[in-house]
């Protein structure tokens, strides 16, 4: 009888409720558990194991820089102007329910790259789709959809996902082209899902990046609008490892 419920579990690939009872027939513990509480164990085994692959292939398909980064690892102090409790909607996640942004700016070396992938790897673990980009590689990635024709295609992937990260914005003018995609992007998630966007610049002088004031201004109005500000300072975080 046993084996033929396997069989069935098997075949549903419920993999991970067959090695529970497997485990539980060779300890011998199988006949001596309840009912119900036999059933809370083999599901929460086949909850608990689909939910860890579902995380892994999040982290996997963000791409993160720094994918072991973490928000329980991040330095927090008033010195590098990063207090913790000024970043409760970030670190639980709530600024994805509410389409929010992220906009890290800071001097070369203080921590933004890894509080945006430390964002990124707590959404994964929340079970939102990520995604992370050197802005460099996001334009240049934009420009080869567009010169094959997938262009609307790409965008329209790239707006679906919950939580984009465009990492290292500027200082480099943009050219008319990778500031046209630059705000399609933009425009596309504005007030839907959440990006994470960091830069050595200060918010201030983002504006000039675009090169183009109306674009800029479209731009901008729809980041900041929308989007929690956090300006690191202190000395490099690299100094420290070293």
């Amino acid at each position: 009888m046993i084996e033929e419920t396997i069989r069935k579990l098997q075949h549903l690939r419920l993999f991970a409720m067959v090695e529970q009872i497997r485990q539980l027939i060779n300890t011998s513990r199988l006949g001596s558990i309840a009912a119900d509480d036999l059933l809370s164990f083999i599901v929460d085994a086949e909850y608990d194991r689909r939910n860890k692959n579902r995380i892994e292939r999040l982290l996997r398909q963000a791409g993160l820089k720094l994918p072991n980064a973490c928000i329980a690892d991040v330095q927090f102090s008033a010195k590098r102007n990063l207090r913790k409790e000024h970043l409760e909607q970030i670190t639980n996640v709530e600024f994805l329910k509410q389409q929010k942004n992220v906009l890290i700016s800071g001097a070369t070396g203080v921590g933004k790259t890894y509080l945006a992938c430390a964002i990124g790897h707590i959404a994964c673990m929340n079970g939102f789709s990520t995604k992370y980009f050197r802005v460099t590689k996001f334009l240049e990635s934009m420009a080869a959809e567009q010169a094959v024709g997938n262009y609307l295609k790409a965008i329209d992937k790239l707006g679906k996902i919950t939580l984009l990260i465009l990492d290292d914005l500027g200082p480099d003018v943009m050219t008319r082209n990778q500031r046209n995609h630059f705000l399609e992007i933009i425009e596309e998630r504005y007030m839907k899902v959440s990006t994470v966007i960091a830069s050595q610049l200060p918010l201030d002088q983002w504006y000039a990046v675009f090169g183009e004031s109306t674009s800029a201004d479209a731009i901008c109005d729809r980041l900041f609008h929308n989007g929690y500000k956090i300006e690191l300072k202190g000395e490099s975080m690299r100094k420290s490892t070293t």
